[in-house]
């Protein structure tokens, strides 16, 4: 004997059926309506500050726009070697006399890449004089 059992559901009104609905659509608009985060980077992007720079570093010539990475450059290297002189001042391994001669020769070895850093700015203003550039927007991100 073969039975057919059939199981069943219990029906939903129509109106039950709606609100349900209603309420994954609610769901979905909210999380569609959640605000998107944007990194400085997408945002710099889209501001078109990218294109801006790109610009601006095309409208040098490229002798000078290496002589603004090395300016950049040894500005970085100074900041390294002062926080190496910092660690050096604060170091407690070396004696009295050793850390003082240790410090004057990074303080001079510091006082010579200033001295780069104000002769390479010396020569940027000739180099831009030189191709004509006068735009004060230019000549202060180059020299800055």
């Amino acid at each position: 004997m073969n039975a057919n059992f059939l199981i069943h559901t219990p029906v939903q009104s129509y109106t039950a059926q709606k609100k349900q609905e209603l309420g994954s659509e609610k769901s979905e608009q909210s999380e569609q309506l959640e605000p998107l985060r944007l990194s400085q980077e997408e945002l710099s992007t889209l501001s078109g500050e990218e294109i801006k720079k790109k610009q601006e570093e095309a409208a040098l010539p490229p002798h000078i726009q290496q002589m603004v990475e090395r300016l950049e450059e040894l500005r970085e290297q100074i900041k390294e070697e002062q926080k190496l002189l910092d660690e050096l001042k604060a170091n407690d391994t070396y004696s009295d006399e050793m850390k003082a001669e240790l410090v004057t020769q990074k303080l001079e070895h510091i006082m010579g890449m200033q001295n780069q850093v104000v002769e390479l700015t010396k020569n940027i203003q000739e180099a831009l004089k030189k191709a004509g550039i006068s735009d004060p927007g230019i000549l202060l991100k180059a020299l800055a």
